[in-house]
């Protein structure tokens, strides 16, 4: 296989992870919001950051979250192919374990530094409800990732 196909090939399935990741992320935080555990709407909260209002919000916040979650995948996908085990298990358990660290991060940055500098009152709210919707979102969107990854048979026994 040329090394073109190859690169073409990661960049198809990270891609195509990254999405599905992106959209399963949406669905726990839409589920915590809903269920009124946490005020968890994401694409809202990081639109309104960028343009300190409601007014296109939802498309800017949407943009940037699908546009990280694509770039995320590539690098998830990386370290996937890097331990090269094939199959939906492994890269499962691999896709969890580096999204239970991702969001731990992120769900640290998100409560300590991005609620003191939120322009809009309803998204300076800091809780362990609101870290823990953004860590089990990142979990879900590790186990979609490491899913579509495995079953992508871009990773070969070595």
């Amino acid at each position: 296989m040329s090394a073109a196909s190859l690169v073409g090939r990661f960049l198809l399935w990270s891609t195509l992870a990254g999405v599905l990741g992106a959209a399963a992320m949406v669905l726990v935080l839409w589920a915590f919001t809903c269920s009124g555990l946490a005020n968890a709407r994401l694409i809202i909260a990081v639109g309104s950051l960028l343009t300190r209002s409601y007014e296109k919000a939802m498309l800017v916040g949407g943009f940037v979250h699908l546009s990280a979650g694509i770039f995320f995948a590539q690098i998830y996908t990386y370290i996937m192919v890097a331990i090269g085990h094939p199959g939906i298990g492994t890269n499962l358990i691999c896709g969890a374990a580096i999204g239970m660290f991702h969001g731990l991060i992120m769900s640290l940055i998100l409560v300590a530094a991005v609620a003191d500098a939120h322009p809009i009152e309803e998204f300076q709210q800091r809780s362990f409800a609101i870290a823990l919707s953004h860590w089990v979102a990142h979990v879900a969107y590790g186990l979609v990732v490491g899913a579509v990854i495995g079953a992508s048979g871009i990773i070969v026994a070595p």
